[in-house]
């Protein structure tokens, strides 16, 4: 068994990742294609195809002797992204980003039927996608989309507990969506979905032993890869966007955020998303400062805070304000301010935004110990000191890539026997811990105050904007 491989998938909003891994953690071979949705008057939309194309092609890429020691396959995606897939297990139409916003018109209401924001949001779609679908279809994320194509199985990969899917049946029929729209029989993370159809095995050139084990939504599968597992830890997981989690013994509720069960008993998950984070370094690089990008910025190479104060929320914000009309604003400007300053301020605008969900829990009741970030923006030490810096907490680097690991772990839980909490436990290591600088922190404080209040005097005038 020790020779075996475990392939991580994970379907991102940005780019498909493929990672072959040991038993023991090691990675043994990356594989990273993008894969961006099309967007056009606030419809995202991408053909579910593209993700399996760009699998197969990161398949095709590993060296045969590799190839030949794969014994299973474990998938994770963002989301929530709609897949519809007929009963005759036909794509129907083009798969319905998270950032898509049909269906907005809907959300006031829908929040005031007691639907928490993130299943309103999917919800708000499917009634617009309603309008237009004829017959009945299954609702798929795309990890769901890649078991089927892998599998032929047609299945809800996630945890049992409210909050780790976008859809529930007695949501569906509450507002009048269960004739349209089926979901899936649940498969739990770390059980096998099945094995890899022969024909499929062929195309791919894989033995026809592997099987495919259920994955979990991306930020739940980071949690896993990070060992955020236990009270008092946040996972910070930093891309396009970023969401922060926190596992909590006590069911503290705030406003904006998310609480549901923890997938392990008895605690809580509370969680905080923010729209564009990563998204909003990419934007400012590309298009205001046309610098190359924040990596190539040292830790001393400028001075810090910028004084420059960033509102990251390009495409309106989820927490804690959930306001589609929110939009970014760059305050402070002066004629000493360039290029470098204004990627710098973009990232201290993002752990600003970070800081008021955190803040938010710790305000609720909730114990927070040591922030863990992952993704991206984790492979930058100047974004991490940043957010040290201004959280006022230590920064934990385990590895960029959780969400991949997660996936790894749980498939070499259901190989091993093991719990993946075991698992987690045996192979996550923090490699690199970022403590803050106390003066950094005091002006980072000031700063943040103007931060929010920012918000406070402008909310009206989005408003304004926005209609």
């Amino acid at each position: 068994m020790s020779s075996e491989l475990i392939m991580a998938v994970d379907i991102g909003t940005t780019n498909v990742k493929l990672t072959l891994f040991d038993l023991e953690g090691r990675k043994v071979f990356h594989f990273e294609r993008k894969c961006t949705e099309d967007v056009s008057d606030g419809r995202h939309e991408i053909d579910p195809e593209k993700w399996w194309t760009a699998f197969v092609r990161g398949v095709h890429s590993v060296d045969e002797k590799l190839k030949t020691r794969i014994r299973a396959i474990c998938t994770s995606s963002q989301g929530p992204t709609i897949v519809l897939v007929n009963e005759r297990g036909q794509l129907v139409g083009r798969a319905i980003g998270w950032l898509d916003d049909r269906g907005k018109q809907h959300m006031a209401f829908l929040k005031s039927q007691g639907l928490d924001e993130q299943t309103a949001s999917a919800t708000a779609k499917l009634i617009e996608l309603k309008k237009a679908l004829e017959g009945k279809a299954y609702l798929l994320q795309p990890s769901d989309f890649l078991i089927f194509k892998l599998t032929g199985r047609i299945v809800n990969a996630t945890f049992r507990q409210y909050g780790y899917s976008p859809w529930y049946s007695e949501v569906l029929e509450r507002f009048d969506l269960s004739q349209t729209f089926m979901i899936p029989e649940l498969v739990e993370p770390s059980n096998v979905v099945g094995r890899v159809q022969r024909d499929v095995a062929r195309r791919l050139d894989l033995t026809t032993d592997v099987i495919v084990v259920a994955g979990a939504p991306d930020f739940a599968a980071a949690l896993v890869g990070t060992n955020t597992l236990k009270p008092g830890i946040v996972c910070d997981r930093a891309g396009t966007s970023e969401g922060i989690t926190l596992c909590s013994e006590l069911e503290v509720r705030a406003s904006g955020l998310i609480t549901t069960p923890f997938f392990i008993e008895p605690f809580w998950k509370v969680s905080g998303l923010l729209t564009t984070s990563g998204k909003a370094i990419e934007w400012m690089t590309n298009r205001v400062a046309r610098f190359r990008n924040l990596r190539d910025l040292s830790l001393s190479e400028i001075g810090r805070p910028t004084g420059v104060i960033f509102l990251p929320h390009l495409a309106g914000e989820r927490s804690p304000y959930w306001n589609p009309n929110l939009r970014g604003i760059l305050f402070g400007l002066g004629l000493d301010v360039n290029a470098k300053t204004l990627i710098v301020s973009a990232a201290e605008g993002v752990a600003f935004a970070v800081k008021h969900i955190v803040e938010s829990m710790r305000q609720a009741g909730a114990k927070i110990e040591t922030v863990r970030t992952t993704g991206g923006q984790a492979s930058n030490d100047l974004w991490n000191q940043i957010k040290a810096d201004v959280l006022g907490m230590n920064v934990e680097v385990t590895r960029p890539d959780a969400e991949l690991l997660g996936c790894a772990i749980l498939a070499i839980s259901c190989l091993t026997g093991e719990s993946f909490v075991e698992v987690a436990e045996r192979l996550v290591k923090v490699k690199k811990r970022f403590k803050p600088d106390p003066e950094k922190h005091v002006a980072y404080e000031k700063l943040y105050k103007i931060y929010l209040e920012l918000h406070e005097r402008n909310l009206d005038l989005f408003d304004r904007l926005g209609s």
